[in-house]
């Protein structure tokens, strides 16, 4: 977890003075963004959102003008810590109940889909001239909850801002994928709504898009979707829990065991905000008021966030075999398609 005030300034004046700059220009670059997605991009290409256009603005920012070194410390800010406050408020949305509404065989069937996705993912990735690393944030953005799984899930595996935009850039594309694949094979092929309510549960990367795509089906296989996506998100935190105990092993001497100290100290703590926030709304602590405040917090902090991203990469950076790690999330997801398709034929 990021400290604050970071240790090259001597008080809180001194460092809100440092980061303004640049978490000035990541909060204005964020407020466009969000402009831009509610007032010109059609509602039809929900693909085409703020998270795509903060992260765009961000890299256009950094690589066509010239940024002086006072920008630096906001922009770093921005990225971090944004993302954690973004997160923490995520949790105000989420009803841990909600898992318990679908039944063992999906609960079942949605916890090998995220591991399959994680492990193919991470090893594929590696082969393909990435990390290991850069490919499980794809497997589990694609596997979990797309772009807020990968948010959570980055600090915990010290990922790079590169490797964070091309899971989210994977996680973006394939939802495109599925949103015209789906009604062009489903229909014809006479598939049911719970056919394509658990595909649009399962398949796509973030929560709108799933919904989104499950009612474009039909309304049953909305209701489905939205069922089968809610005990993916409810999944996030095991997820990172675990993730964090296997890059924390991988690190260690040969010979010496994970401690429970030394895994609380690699765990992002952020992640107890979100639990606390989400069982809070659970246990009915939180008015539907005070849930849309949070969500809306957080959606700042996330475009802030974004911005600070896009505007740590160099667009040079970026090279062929970016591109094609990026290609095997298109892989990963039809591999889910087919894994879900059979799962559902067989056992509902």
């Amino acid at each position: 977890m990021a400290k604050i005030p970071s240790e090259p300034y001597d008080s809180w004046f001194a460092y809100l003075t440092g980061i303004g700059p640049g978490l000035l220009l990541c909060l204005s670059l964020g407020v466009l963004a969000r402009w831009i997605d509610r007032t010109i991009i059609p509602d039809e290409l929900f693909m085409v959102n703020y998270v795509l256009l903060a992260i765009v603005l961000g890299l256009l920012v950094r690589n066509l003008l010239p940024l002086s070194a006072a920008f630096s410390p906001g922009i770093t800010f921005s990225a971090k810590i944004c993302l954690f406050a973004g997160i923490v408020l995520l949790g105000a949305g989420m009803d841990l109940t909600r898992v318990f509404a679908v039944g063992s065989r999906a609960l079942f069937m949605v916890a090998i889909s995220i591991t399959l996705a994680i492990l193919f993912c991470g090893q594929m990735a590696r082969r393909l001239g990435g990390t290991t690393r850069g490919g499980h944030l794809i497997g589990v953005g694609i596997g979990v909850c797309g772009v807020s799984a990968i948010m959570a899930t980055a600090p915990a595996i010290r990922a790079r801002d590169k490797e964070i935009v091309t899971a989210i850039g994977a996680a973006l594309l394939t939802d495109v994928l599925v949103l015209i694949l789906l009604p062009l094979i489903g229909h014809p092929l006479g598939w049911s709504c719970n056919m394509a309510g658990f595909i649009a549960g399962i398949v796509p990367s973030n929560t709108a898009q799933c919904i989104a795509i499950g009612y474009a089906y039909s309304t049953e296989a909305g209701a489905i979707a939205t069922i089968v996506k809610s005990a993916r998100n409810a999944l996030l935190p095991i997820v990172v829990l675990v993730i964090t105990y296997v890059y924390t092993k991988q690190g260690l001497p040969v010979g010496e065991k994970v401690r429970v100290s030394l895994l609380w100290h690699k765990f992002p703590k952020f992640i107890l905000g979100f639990l606390a926030a989400a069982l809070l709304t659970t246990m009915g602590a939180v008015s539907a008021a005070g849930i849309a405040v949070a969500r809306e917090l957080s959606t700042w902090f996330f475009v802030t966030c974004f911005v600070g991203i896009g505007a740590g990469i160099e667009v040079k950076e970026l090279g062929r075999h970016d591109v094609a790690v990026i290609g095997l999330g298109f892989v990963t997801t039809f591999l889910l398609w087919i894994y879900v398709y059979l799962f559902v034929s067989w056992f509902f």
